[in-house]
């Protein structure tokens, strides 16, 4: 499966180095790198040292360069380090933040 985040066709680089606000209001980072998945042009991911936070729950506020999440920092900080994109993955991180918010 060609699953990979090709740069040059990723239309969503634009989203590095956004603010990331938790779902308590605090900034907990900024957006470091996007995972894209270009055969089925869907955003997966957004990475926030390191950790993946999946795309489908994010909220972009482009003219303030920030995006929200409904996960607090500890469920950012503690879900799966950004690995080789696989189904177990994401799985993995899936269930991580079932539940979170």
């Amino acid at each position: 499966m060609d699953e990979a985040d090709h740069r040059s066709d990723n239309p969503y680089t634009q989203l590095e180095g956004y603010k990331v606000i938790d779902v308590s209001g605090e900034e907990v980072g900024e957006i470091e790198d996007t995972v894209y998945d270009a055969p089925s042009d869907v955003l997966k991911y957004v990475v926030v040292d390191r950790h993946p936070i999946p795309a489908e729950r994010i909220e972009v506020d482009a003219e303030g360069q920030r995006v929200s999440v409904p996960f607090d920092a500890a469920a950012i900080g503690s879900a799966p380090e950004m690995g080789e994109l696989s189904g177990a993955f994401d799985d993995a991180v899936h269930e991580h933040y079932e539940g979170r918010g």
